[in-house]
């Protein structure tokens, strides 16, 4: 069997919405390919080389133009942040997760598609995320070179040891890409940002063209520089020298958490990533203990050091008055006894242990307690802890519990499934003895204890072969720990960030598809489903199939929560290497030892910390409502709309002056009894699904609350549902009979109302010339933009090829569209602004003239669907979080699970308590019919009856809230809606079908 090979998807919206915000952001720009040139001499010959470099002349304005479109068409703010006085930073904010990487790489192939780009430099902030770089560029290779028809790119790392990379960067006219680490990048530079003229990056060499210095060459490129992590990379004056240094085209700055986000060109939230699915829910399994007061308890919290005094914050067990122990902080110093500080707490008396303090440390890093008892303790560590000490071998337990049925339901799908443990010493998990030999560490040994009893004493067995899923028995080679490696090869403690650490995140992302594939008795590494690694590693490293997380480290611990989230919030992958994208499958369980309300409020505070604001609305964040216009067309609101609507919020006091949703505000919407302007009524539905969503807080599930979904029986044979099953079950299969004439109608009416078409501004540019031996070099001094009567003649594509690759229609089709549209003299202006405008139109017209003119015909009864389609198992749910309980015997299955709980569960709810509702279903994703714009999956089938059990009526119903308000997707749900409509029609069976947002209110669409 061949081995497993990471799969990619090209048309993932976000990832494309990113995308198309880089790109289109340069959409006008004069691009140029530039070249430069000097001798280089090898001994004793010299040769003359051509250096090719990135080149452009920028129309200011343009530039801001478009900024500022593409922040309206994504609901940001405008801005117009200039640095060094150019509009030059840019910034790309995606949750942890969802593909950041991909998209940078995707964008570097695009800007070479578009604009010719080839250089670039994507400076990262650790070894961690280098490494994680360039294994995503090993891994997505195979799918860019079909993309981009085998577009030949270079990737290397750069290394000061070995500057014949950088002298290849500079001549090749091909893609290259140079990746640094700015820890590696800061020697080049003191810390007050002046140049370490000694260092080889800055030292002119006769083998470089023209004599130059490895940075002189590296600028005179003038590089796109792609920013990882900006808020751990140029976050001082030695790291923004050296991204100053490299002479940037522009800066592209990619992250989930931004301090400084210049220009924002697009935003992907926490909120919206988990809403979409584009991550994994997470769920939080407490285990937790009473507080254990039995034994010497000591946990140092604290070294301060006041002058000529060193005090320790301990917190240890005080007796009180009453004879009763309590857990408190006391404040000691050298000398004292801890017997004394407990009011004379017996477990601390010398004959059991003498806690006199005999040593306090206050050294930065280093501090620390002793006792003269031996004991000794940094901060955040306890001994004694007999809780704490039973908590941990729970977690461990409840992990392996959690792994077992995770794998249970997961290995028919052939998805294997890996869980994770946090520690932050090697020595629990390895100890090595002075002769080389080693054992298990404490959590290794508990491991290995509580998988066996596990799996010895659990119906684990009968379950796994039940399912024909092998269970490993022997759990030694289920597990491995990741940690750095000294030179002898013994793992060792790591701050994460070294170039010494590099041995272990070579290790985690050489194995990545190996840890994912199944065991097949040939390699050890496939045997691994438990991996113990290092809490420094906080960042850079993930694997897609990790569904649980368990931390084992002290609370003095500096790890968050997001931080510990982040390494397992990738869609899981299969054994085809293909992700699965089911909410249901994907769902990260935390091990945590606090309670679930705990976990969630930290977590949520975190991400506040982080910049991310719940509950607010802005002036910009109605800007993508889409209004319909009275000739039909639709538009969106933008910027000044959405300001005028938020505005009217603010002055009724809906939002508070932060832009805070008030309660009011919040139950107007769940109760669609907002109050809006005249103006504003026709999209009121899509006001409310944005405060809606605005809203909301993370998703996080309670373990407590788990149940599993089951499909009932009972409900299933009552001869009501039966007789509605007999009608939806029937399937159809589709023909076009495209109406070409409308096509060409409704393609040339958008196009009349697409924007203008304007020049491209040209700029005239001023430098000074000098002239040494390293050749030539110019300093820019100025820029001015030239007006002229002319228009400026391009080497013109052929609009039709153009336009035939991108929608998909024959050229005859084409050349009516562009000679009945009236606007074709705008090509010669800007061509390619004006085929990507064109295109769109094009693109809108299809969808809806598809829609009109398909046709269904029922399949024979061998094609229809079987009840197996309605069969659940393993299928998990929340109550309460994206599950409802129904109170009468109606729903065919035990719960219901829900996507909105403003929509869809209020929904449920009145079907249940409805009483002219005999029987209702909530249909599975697996229920579809199939349309020219993909699958189209209904929400909802029940059975209507009067209350003297006569005339049964049956509907299928879609439920929308606020419809979809993406202006990109809404046309493709508005025609699989239509083509809906159409197959049941063509059922003829007496089915209502319709789109609703309450069950009483029918829809506007």
């Amino acid at each position: 069997m061949a081995d497993l090979q990471f799969r990619y998807a090209s048309d993932q919206s976000h990832q494309v919405q990113a995308i198309d915000a880089v790109v289109n952001l340069f959409q006008g720009q004069e691009f140029l390919s530039r070249e430069f040139s000097g001798n280089t001499s090898f001994g004793a010959q010299a040769t003359f080389a051509v250096g090719h470099a990135n080149g452009i002349r920028v129309s200011p304005r343009q530039l801001a133009d478009n900024l500022h479109g593409i922040q309206e068409e994504n609901c940001l703010a405008r801005t117009e942040e200039l640095t060094d006085g150019h509009l030059r930073d840019f910034t790309i904010e995606m949750e942890t997760g969802t593909g950041k990487t991909y998209v940078y790489i995707r964008s570097i192939y695009e800007l070479h598609k578009k604009y010719g780009l080839t250089k670039f430099i994507i400076v990262v902030p650790s070894v961690a995320i280098r490494e994680g770089v360039i294994k995503s560029f090993e891994s997505t290779k195979a799918h860019f070179e079909e993309l981009y028809d085998r577009t030949p790119l270079d990737v290397f790392v750069y290394d000061s040891k070995s500057m014949g990379a950088v002298g290849n960067f500079a001549l090749s006219s091909s893609i290259e890409v140079m990746i640094i680490n700015i820890q590696a990048f800061n020697k080049e530079f003191s810390k007050d940002g002046e140049e370490n003229k000694g260092n080889l990056f800055h030292r002119r060499s006769e083998r470089l063209i023209g004599g130059r210095s490895p940075r002189e060459l590296v600028a005179e490129c003038n590089p796109i520089v792609i920013i990882d992590e900006p808020q751990s990379v140029d976050n001082s004056k030695q790291a923004k020298a050296a991204i100053k240094s490299l002479n940037p085209l522009f800066v592209l700055r990619y992250s989930a958490t931004h301090k400084e986000p210049y220009n924002m060109l697009y935003r992907l939230t926490p909120v919206d990533a988990f809403d979409q699915h584009l991550v994994k829910g997470i769920c939080v399994d407490s285990v937790r203990s009473a507080e254990d007061l039995n034994g010497s308890y000591v946990k140092l919290d604290s070294v301060q050091a006041n002058g000529g005094s060193i005090k320790a914050k301990l917190t240890i067990d005080v007796r009180d008055k009453k004879g009763g122990q309590k857990r408190k902080s006391v404040t000691c110093a050298t000398g004292n006894d801890l017997f004394v500080k407990s009011n004379e707490n017996p477990d601390y008396e010398g004959v059991r242990g003498g806690w006199v303090i005999t040593n306090i440390s206050a050294q930065e890093g280093n501090e620390f307690i002793e006792f003269q008892n031996g004991e000794y303790l940094e901060v955040g560590e306890a001994v004694g802890n007999v809780a704490d000490e039973a908590v941990k071998r729970a977690q461990i337990r409840r992990t392996i519990i959690d792994h077992l049925q995770k794998q249970l339901e997961l290995y028919p799908l052939g998805i294997k499934v890996l869980s994770l443990f946090f520690i932050d010493k090697v020595e629990k998990y390895r100890v090595y003895n002075d002769d080389g030999s080693w054992s298990a560490g404490g959590y290794a040994r508990i491991f290995e204890e509580e998988y066996a009893d596990e799996v010895r004493h659990g119906s684990w067995r009968r379950r796994y072969e039940k399912k024909g899923v092998p269970l490993p028995i022997d759990p030694a080679p289920l597990h491995q720990g990741y940690f750095s490696m000294d030179g002898k090869g013994k793992m060792k403690d790591t701050s994460g960030t070294t170039a010494a650490d590099t041995s272990t995140f070579e290790a985690i992302m050489q194995s990545k598809e190996r840890l994912i594939s199944f065991p097949d008795g040939k390699d050890d590494v496939k045997d691994i489903s438990f991996i113990f690694s290092h809490s420094a590693l906080k960042e850079g490293w993930d694997n897609p199939n990790i569904f649980q997380i368990c931390t084992l480290v002290d609370s003095g611990n500096e790890f968050t929560k997001r931080q510990k989230i982040g390494r397992g919030l990738r869609l899981c992958v299969n054994q085809q290497g293909e992700r699965s994208h089911d909410p249901s499958v994907n769902v990260l369980t935390v091990i945590a030892n606090e309670s679930y309300d705990e976990f969630a409020r930290g977590l949520q505070k975190e991400f506040e910390k982080d910049g991310y604001k719940f509950g607010i609305l802005t002036p910009e964040s109605f800007t993508k409502i889409i209004v319909e216009k009275e000739n039909g067309d639709e538009e969106m609101l933008g910027f000044e709309g959405s300001k005028a609507l938020y505005e009217y919020f603010l002055d009724t006091g809906m939002v508070t002056e932060k832009g805070a949703i008030t309660p009011e505000l919040k139950h107007a919407v769940e109760y669609h009894i907002v109050e809006l302007p005249p103006e504003f009524e026709p999209v009121k539905e899509q006001v409310e699904a944005i405060i809606s969503n605005k809203a909301k807080k993370l998703v996080i599930k309670d373990k407590s609350n788990e149940v599993t979904v089951e499909l009932k029986k009972d409900v299933t044979d009552e001869p009501a549902f039966q007789e509605l099953w007999e009608k939806i079950r029937k399937r159809t299969r589709y023909e076009l009979e495209v109406d070409t004439d409308k096509l060409v109608e409704k393609a040339i009416e958008g196009i009349s109302h697409m924007p203008e078409v304007r020049p491209v501004e040209v700029i005239s540019s001023r430098a000074d010339l000098s002239i040494d031996e390293a050749g030539i070099d110019t300093s820019m001094t100025g820029t001015a933009i030239v007006k002229t009567s002319a228009i400026r003649a391009y080497d013109l594509p052929d609009p039709i090829w153009e336009l035939q690759d991108a929608v998909g229609l024959t050229r005859s089709t084409i050349k009516r569209i562009l000679e009945g549209c009236s606007r074709f003299d705008e090509f010669a202006i800007d061509p390619a602004t004006f085929l990507t405008q064109v295109a769109a139109k094009i693109d809108r017209a299809k969808l809806e003239v598809l829609s009109k003119g398909i046709k269904y015909t029922k399949l024979p009864e061998s094609d229809w669907y079987t009840m197996e389609v309605l069969e659940v198992e393993d299928l998990t749910a929340y109550l309460g979080q994206n599950a409802y309980e129904p109170k009468h015997n109606k729903s065919i299955y035990s719960y219901v699970v829900y996507d909105s709980s403003t929509v869809e569960r209020p929904f449920a709810y009145d079907l249940d308590m409805a009483e002219d509702v005999k029987v209702f279903a909530k249909l599975p994703n697996s229920f579809t019919i199939d349309t020219p714009v993909g699958s189209y999956n209904p929400d909802w089938a029940y059975v209507s009856e009067d209350e003297y059990g006569g005339k049964r009526v049956f509907f299928v119903v879609e439920t929308k809230g606020g419809g979809n308000i993406d202006p990109a997707t809404r046309p493709r749900e508005a025609a699989k809606i239509d083509c809906a409509r159409k197959h049941f029609a063509a059922l003829d069976d007496g089915v209502t079908y319709s789109v609703r947002t309450t069950y009483a209110v029918t829809s506007v669409w």
